[in-house]
């Protein structure tokens, strides 16, 4: 089973040559470097505060996964139909959101919440005592696209090319934001919206003829973002991304895992989570963002979150489009629009303010406003004033960061929401903080005036 994309180009059917061109052009497959040259284009438009939009439609189309208008209702339940998802325009706007403000999902959550799922390993994965984890998936995925890193420019083989892209986003993330261990696998252990969306899919979607589209009447990609710099990224994605045309999102992934679901409700969850998942809007401050080790002040700054549903489906669109009423969906129920109440928040910072101080006072749930507030408060580090002079003055940069639980129903891990540095983006989510202090050897003259 592999991905489909439109490879093949139209041909004189006389001409033998041409044929057999098409025949070789259909079979290519992408190499590891072309798909690491794509994470490394996303993530470069991530930190440069760019939108995402395009490069988000230009990896969708490349899979085959059609963007669709909100009101689509009837290409969106064709594809239910079919066992396909699909994202809609929003859908891509709230994920282009999401990377700004540097939104991931804890890839160990994302595990256990497919086990609360009823997936299961398939035989032999299944073997192992521990069932399906996040670390089983992660060492299945990366036994089928390692061999990558070794051959780059050899094309992949069919089938991995998907998840070969889910390594190469986390890769390309973690090393940018930590010279620390990077797990070969998950990067930094979490999950960024392609990955998650990308990996659910290709485990719910169910197999089927490369003809939906002529069959069914589906507009395959609606571009609803068209100017000549973003054609361009989306050209240079599908060009980059392709894999043999057998059917949609499939990859090897589907063969490790098992799915108690029929086509149906496997598709109305995949599109489920990433409706309610990227519909949350997380928004962070700090007041204030410059501190200075105690008992220098400002040393305490107050955090605020908040955690508001941006979308109407629970009352419009969703309602038509999957079913007569919302919460039909397996482990799915559509929040009202507006601000969320009663999710739970666990505070931590980025690691460039580790050592520089902690949380005293945290609220561990949202209000009724959708707000949690939190102080964060610097370490005592009393030099002597000979010593507090610019030239020893250090600062040390980094954010304040929150996960939260609970936003997807009957997937209760798979949903955590962080936030992480990412000082170029400029996201709400981020919430960037300074430390200034002074770093003075023990034997520094100053510490006997």
């Amino acid at each position: 089973m592999v991905l489909s994309v439109g490879c093949s180009s139209s041909s004189d059917p006389g001409n033998d040559d041409d044929n057999d061109d098409d025949d070789d052009e259909a079979s290519i497959t992408s190499t590891y470097a072309e798909v690491t040259d794509i994470a490394k284009l996303i993530y470069d438009a991530v930190e440069a505060g760019e939108d995402v939009t395009p490069h988000l439609e230009g990896v969708f189309d490349a899979f085959d996964v059609p963007v669709l208008e909100v009101g689509d209702t009837a290409g969106a339940q064709a594809r239910i139909d079919a066992g396909l998802p699909f994202v809609t325009t929003l859908v891509v706007q709230r994920m282009a959101e999401s990377y700004a403000e540097g939104r991931v999902i804890d890839a160990k959550g994302f595990g256990e919440g497919l086990v609360e799922l009823g997936v299961s390993a398939a035989y032999p994965f299944n073997l192992s005592a521990e069932g399906l984890t996040s670390d089983l998936l992660g060492a299945m995925i990366y036994s089928y696209t390692v061999s990558g890193e070794s051959e780059p420019n050899v094309p992949m083989d069919e089938g991995t090319v998907l998840p070969s892209f889910i390594r190469a986003l986390g890769q390309e993330r973690a090393h940018r934001l930590t010279t620390d261990f990077v797990d070969p696998v998950w990067g930094d252990g979490r999950l960024d919206p392609l990955q998650y969306t990308l990996l659910t899919f290709t485990i719910f979607a169910k197999p089927v003829a490369p003809d939906l589209y002529s069959a069914s009447g589906l507009t395959k990609t609606t571009h609803f973002q068209t100017n000549p710099a973003a054609d361009f990224i989306k050209g240079k994605i599908k060009d980059q991304i392709k894999d043999t045309v057998e059917g949609e999102l499939t990859s090897v992934v589907q063969g490790v895992v098992e799915v108690p679901l029929d086509k149906k409700d496997a598709a109305k969850l995949s599109v489920c989570g990433s409706l309610i998942l990227y519909g949350h809007k997380l928004a962070m401050t700090n007041t204030p963002d410059l501190l200075w080790h105690a008992p220098k002040a400002p040393n305490v700054t107050t955090v605020q979150l908040t955690l508001t549903f941006e979308d109407d489906y629970h009352d419009n669109w969703a309602r038509a489009v999957l079913g007569g009423v919302v919460t039909d969906l397996t482990g799915c129920a559509f929040p009202r629009k507006g601000p969320i109440e009663g999710k739970s928040i666990k505070w931590s910072v980025s690691s460039g303010l580790e050592g520089h101080g902690d949380y005293d006072l945290m609220q561990s749930v949202t209000d009724d406003l959708g707000q949690a507030v939190a102080t964060w408060r610097t370490i005592v580090d009393e030099k002597p004033i000979a010593c507090q002079v610019f030239e020893n003055q250090r600062d040390a940069v980094g954010a304040t960061e929150a996960m939260v639980s609970g936003l997807l129903p009957g997937w209760s891990t798979v949903e955590t929401v962080v936030t992480f540095l990412n000082p170029n983006a400029g996201g709400q989510g981020n919430a960037p903080l300074t430390v200034l202090y002074y770093e003075v050897e023990i034997g520094n003259p100053c510490h006997a005036q």
